[in-house]
């Protein structure tokens, strides 16, 4: 079963001759270039093939240049310097749109002459997340627009239990998982993600990349045991007697293998940030059930583990929906500096605008529980303020400030006048001849 991807809309849109699609493994990259790609005339090409793979090796240039456009290259991490190479054939060819889609399990080579991304003014890049549950459920459209311009219903009500979000939040959106793979029981999946956990820290995704498969279980395993955490590496360190500087270059290589994902904090000036400021989260939320089960914890009977599993599992939902929004908004959270600081946990921004999103994982809340909402809303960039909580209700605390149940995020009916914002382009969709 293939569910249609909104982010191909968007891929198919922009305006650059490369687009780049990164993200995890089984994500559905390939799915995609083969079911929304192929159709609007596509090559398709894939360096996972090993003889195509052994002679784009040895003669890049000449197989690059004979490349029928436009093309998808798959797996294209897995050579170098593809990147200079495509740089150099679409930089003969004039301004007709787009004609290379490069596709990675692993983020793909920034870095040519002179540590210059070759690409760069050249390509677009894309990460393809996990499904979303709205995707799943084929409600159209992105949730961040509906958030950032649509009319809140206040009829609307959510029947979505405690057991069932748990559910949703442990299922995950791995295709393969969240669309009804022939997994018959959850134990099943269990053992399915921790093979593909395994499989991903084993394969030599990106060449010449050293990792030790110990090492980096241990340093995995920490992290998603604290999904929604602010990343201290030198915890990390003392826990598992490593390095910090080992185990900041195994959270790079997670990021890289599109394992976990960071928000920066707002609050930070940009000279500052640097990952140990970071709210780190699972790309998906099966990855943590997985591990809390594995090691005898139930978050659904932890109110603790369930607030920070829930928090990753509605940052998911709106983090990857920003790659289709009209806004195309950054993700960042916001904590001030001090021993009780105010904090929200997931901010877009999106030019001189952004929204707040608070996650909370109670079925009933008060005017407490927008407080850093609050706080934030003195930013003069501030438009709207949401709480996601587990309640049925919609609840309107000011006149830019709601509560939303979890499942407006993925259900009909929340928004009475959801945004009529478009791509750019969007219905065009078309590829130009070279």
């Amino acid at each position: 079963m293939y569910i249609q991807r909104p982010l191909a809309t968007s891929i198919l849109a922009c305006q650059t001759k490369v687009a780049i699609i990164e993200g995890a493994r089984a994500v559905g990259k390939t799915s995609l270039a083969h079911n929304e790609l192929e159709s609007r005339g596509f090559a398709y090409y894939s360096l996972a093939e090993q003889n195509t793979y052994d002679y784009a090796s040895r003669n890049l240039s000449e197989w690059v240049n004979g490349l029928k456009l436009p093309a998808i290259i798959d797996e294209a991490q897995r050579i170098p310097d593809l990147p200079l190479a495509i740089k150099e054939r679409v930089d003969r060819l004039p301004n007709t749109g787009l004609q290379i889609v490069l596709t990675g399990s692993a983020s793909i080579n920034r870095k040519g002459l002179e540590g210059q991304d070759p690409l760069a003014r050249r390509s677009r890049r894309f990460t393809l997340h996990p499904l979303t549950r709205r995707e799943i459920v084929q409600n159209p459209g992105s949730i961040v627009d509906d958030l950032w311009e649509g009319s809140v219903d206040h009829t609307f009500q959510s029947d979505v239990s405690r057991r069932d979000l748990y559910d949703l939040v442990a299922l995950g959106g791995f295709p393969q998982y969240a669309l009804g793979a022939q997994l018959t029981s959850p134990r099943e999946r269990y053992l399915s993600i921790r093979d593909d956990i395994d499989g991903v820290l084993g394969d030599t995704i990106l060449p010449g990349e050293q990792l030790d498969k110990t090492i980096a279980h241990s340093v995995l395993r920490s992290l998603l045991g604290l999904p929604g955490g602010i990343l201290k590496v030198s915890r990390i360190a003392n826990d598992l007697s490593y390095d910090s500087r080992t185990i900041s270059r195994y959270i790079g290589i997670f990021e890289r293998r599109f394992l976990i994902h960071s928000l920066p904090n707002l609050r930070l000036a940009a000279h500052k940030q640097n990952v140990a400021h970071s709210k780190i989260h699972p790309v998906d939320t099966s990855f943590s059930c997985e591990l809390l089960s594995e090691s005898g914890k139930d978050p659904l009977s932890d109110p603790a583990l369930f607030g920070e599993i829930f928090e990753s599992f509605v940052v998911n939902q709106l983090v990857a929906a920003t790659q289709w929004s009209y806004h195309l908004p950054d993700s960042f959270y916001w904590r001030e500096l001090g021993s009780k600081p105010n904090e929200v946990d997931l901010v877009l921004v999106s030019g001189e605008e952004l929204i707040g999103i608070e996650v909370k994982a109670a079925s009933k809340i008060d005017g407490s529980d927008f407080r850093g909402l609050r706080a934030l809303s003195s930013d003069p960039r501030f438009k709207r303020g949401f709480v996601i909580y587990t309640g049925n209700t919609v609840i309107q605390e000011a006149n830019n400030l709601w509560a939303l149940p979890v499942s407006a995020l993925w259900e009909k009916g929340a928004f009475m006048e959801p945004s009529k914002n478009t791509l750019p382009d969007q219905a065009q969709g078309a590829v130009a001849s070279p």
